[in-house]
């Protein structure tokens, strides 16, 4: 995919091929400015991303230094979304619908199988990057 004629080449604007890795599973990840512009720039910025997994029956999330707060937040997320919870600081990857009384900033999704993350434990290491050539 190339960038539009006169755009810059900056990869925080334009990012291809980002990815989440965790133990053996590469899950691409398709993040969409229009939700919440602020905080998908800084986790762009932020990239590449590493952490420690916590697990919960319908999320996996790794914590980070992002600091953003609730943009077009949601309290309810379907499998295959991704979400930035401010309060904690805490990037996350619903692998089952959920619901939560903190508001969750809705960041995009990942393509293809998301029961992929189901084995991960407390502990294992997830990476979020973009991936090049």
């Amino acid at each position: 995919m190339s960038l539009p004629e006169g755009a810059p080449q900056s990869p925080t604007l334009y990012p291809q091929n980002i990815v989440l890795e965790a133990r053996d599973a590469k899950i691409p990840l398709r993040l969409k400015r229009h939700l919440a512009p602020r905080t998908v720039r800084q986790v762009l910025a932020s990239l590449p991303l590493h952490g420690h997994a916590h697990t919960s029956d319908d999320m996996v999330y790794i914590t980070t230094q992002i600091k953003s707060g609730v943009e077009r937040g949601r309290d309810a997320l379907a499998a295959g979304d991704v979400a930035f919870l401010p309060g904690q600081r805490c990037l996350c990857f619903i692998t089952k619908s959920h619901s939560t009384r903190k508001l969750m900033t809705p960041l995009g999704s990942m393509i293809g199988d998301v029961a992929a993350l189901d084995s991960l434990r407390p502990g294992d290491v997830i990476s979020v990057y973009e991936e090049t050539g």
